[in-house]
C-alpha cells in the first residue's frame, strides 16, 4: 500500500473514531454524507476519498480559516432572495 493511499487509510479511521466517540450526540448529516462518500472512494481512488475527508474536515478549519467562509453553503433564505432575483417575477 502507498504512503497516500495509508496515510488515507488513517485519516479516515480518525474521522469514523470521532463520529463514533460522539455517537451520543446526533452527528451532523453532512459528516456521515463525507464519510460515507470517502469510503466509497476509497477502494477505488484513495485521492477522491482524500477529497471527501477534506469537506468533512472543513467546519472545523473555518474556525481557524475565515476565508474559507467565501465557500460556505448559502442558507435557503439566501437561495430563495437569490432564485427570486434570477426568476424575475416569473414564478
Amino acid at each position: 500500500m502507498s504512503d497516500d493511499r495509508k496515510k488515507v487509510f488513517e485519516r479516515f479511521g480518525d474521522r469514523l473514531a470521532k463520529l463514533e466517540a460522539a455517537r451520543h450526540e446526533k452527528s451532523a448529516r453532512w459528516q456521515i454524507f463525507h464519510l460515507h462518500n470517502a469510503l466509497t472512494a476509497l477502494e477505488t481512488d484513495h485521492s477522491a476519498a482524500d477529497l471527501h475527508l477534506d469537506e468533512f474536515d472543513r467546519h472545523e478549519l473555518e474556525k481557524e480559516y475565515p476565508e474559507l467562509e467565501a465557500d460556505r453553503v448559502p442558507t435557503i433564505e439566501e437561495l430563495r432572495s437569490r432564485f427570486d432575483v434570477v426568476a424575475g417575477g416569473a414564478f
